[in-house]
């Protein structure tokens, strides 16, 4: 439950647009203020949201540079409004200074607007041509392009100390929407409130830009089997993780 200063959890995962709760829970553990209920991530909804995020590729990989730009602006958008919100419940879960939460809000926000601004200008875009040359000696050329192109789903992994700028929707989540490759976060156990309020904010964005909803999904702490299953999961293209040495 959401209004402007304030968030309760209903925690729960986010599976392509559709709030799933698991059978296990666990208690969140905050610095200070009450604890919630989530549902633990499991295997099982692992390959649900990486076939939901293969199947939502080939509409997402092939938007518009301007269609992305607009998404990660939406993005942050949702997260401003969601402001007090987010403070509160990080600093609860965190134990991190409200100054602290505003100023890593601020980079996260700004992280998504300089992505939608970057692939707008076109500036990375390395293309290249080179003609065939049927008539090359020992041996011919054939036609050779070169261009950028999304390569598949992503796998993010949530930060413990950087609840906001290194997790749901922070820098990683952000340069993979920006090339076009669907994102799935495994959040992290020790801010899940956070984690979840964040991927509100995503939610929104892709029901006010008509991204698919495949785009986007978050599946809560776990064990590590969860983020084996993760990283090892066929239609996963790549990952951007952040955390400890074991989980690593």
């Amino acid at each position: 439950m959401l209004d402007n200063n304030s968030f309760t959890p209903h925690g729960k995962h986010l599976i392509a647009g559709e709030w799933v709760a698991g059978d296990q829970t666990f208690a969140s553990e905050p610095a200070h203020g009450p604890a919630h209920d989530f549902s633990v991530g499991i295997v099982a909804l692992v390959d649900r949201a990486c076939e939901a995020a293969e199947e939502a590729f080939w509409t997402y990989g092939y938007t518009t540079r301007e269609a992305r730009a607009a998404f990660l602006e939406a993005i942050a958008d949702e997260i401003e409004a969601r402001a007090e919100a987010i403070t509160e419940i990080g600093s609860q879960e965190t134990g991190l200074p409200e100054g602290r939460l505003q100023g890593e809000r601020g980079r996260t926000t700004g992280q998504l607007r300089l992505f939608a601004s970057h692939i707008r200008t076109g500036d990375y875009l390395d293309r290249r041509h080179d003609e065939a040359l049927p008539e090359r000696a020992p041996l011919p050329r054939p036609d050779l392009r070169m261009i950028q192109r999304p390569i598949g789903p992503v796998a993010v992994f949530g930060a413990s100390n950087f609840p906001l700028a290194f997790s749901t929707a922070g820098g990683d989540t952000a340069a993979a929407l920006a090339a076009g490759c669907p994102v799935v976060v495994k959040g992290h156990s020790a801010h899940p409130g956070t984690g979840e309020i964040v991927a509100e904010a995503i939610h929104a964005a892709i029901a006010k830009t008509g991204m698919p909803a495949g785009a986007f999904s978050l599946i809560q702490g776990g064990k590590r089997d969860v983020g084996t299953a993760l990283v090892q999961h066929p239609l996963i293209k790549a990952v951007g993780f952040t955390g400890s040495l074991g989980g690593g």
